[in-house]
């Protein structure tokens, strides 16, 4: 894959990585895409794969009022709960969607990206198209900051992979995190960190309340993001040239929405 290469002292280096790690930024940051996605409004997502049913229909029901906002996703794509949020950023065009691989990218590609995280009979998941689209359009940005020679998803890469990706956002979604399990040690080190953070107010997340991360819901999450800066996505058309853009195409609230229907069996 044809990458590019930024280093501190250049301009396009990502300001937050400057801003909250200083002299311990990573030295060198290769992508391939469009760089600006990540001065968009950008949220991070951090899950661990054993959620539950329920879990993960509180999840659900944030997704509600986040899908609304213009945001760029950005994280790993890993988890379960991950790889379903991560459809949702194909599925919405108000919705950008960051890969941050912890392979290298001389053998990380967008095709190669899928392998482990949708595999046969995911593969064939319906925003697929979409994403090679999105890839063919240059509408997909992916990061590493591993040597673009590494073949291998190394674990020690993986954990310094989702700490940048929190580092690089605005917030940081957790639907769900046990004790003792990566992803709850991360959301610790985030909360450290001072970045906003929150989760669900499902009880299987009392873990993370008891850490002091905020348990949200469908109501109270828009007001959450507006405060940090976020915006909802607009509906608007320009007189003469009648451009729209982000219209959205609404699902029963009593429904799933298209990116879980059919998809996971609860």
């Amino acid at each position: 894959m044809e990458y590019q290469i930024l280093i501190p002292s250049d301009q396009e280096y990502p300001k937050r990585l400057s801003q909250r790690l200083g002299n311990s930024s990573p030295g060198q940051v290769f992508y391939t895409g469009p760089l600006d996605f990540l001065n968009r409004f950008t949220m991070a997502v951090i899950s661990a794969d054993s959620i539950s049913g329920l879990a993960m229909m509180a999840a659900n029901q944030l997704l509600f009022t986040i899908r609304e906002y213009d945001l760029n996703f950005i994280g790993g794509w890993h988890s379960v709960m991950e790889t379903e949020i991560f459809r949702l950023g194909l599925f919405r065009k108000n919705l950008t969607v960051t890969l941050f691989t912890a392979k290298g990218l001389e053998h990380e590609t967008f095709e190669s990206f899928l392998e482990t995280r949708f595999y046969p009979p995911l593969h064939e998941f319906p925003e697929r198209e979409e994403y090679f689209h999105r890839a063919k359009e240059g509408k997909l940005l992916m990061l590493s900051v591993s040597p673009p020679k590494e073949a291998r998803m190394k674990r020690p890469n993986i954990i310094n992979r989702n700490w940048l990706a929190c580092v690089l956002s605005d917030v940081v979604f957790v639907p769900f995190a046990e004790r003792r399990t990566k992803t709850f040690a991360l959301a610790k080190q985030v909360l450290a960190a001072q970045i906003p953070i929150f989760t669900t107010d499902h009880e299987a997340n009392q873990s993370l309340h008891q850490l002091g991360i905020p348990g949200l819901s469908r109501k109270s999450v828009g007001d959450y993001l507006e405060n940090l800066g976020a915006h909802r996505a607009s509906t608007f058309k320009e007189n003469q040239n009648q451009i729209v853009l982000h219209e959205p195409n609404l699902e029963p609230e009593n429904k799933f929405p298209r990116f879980l229907q059919g998809k996971l069996n609860f």
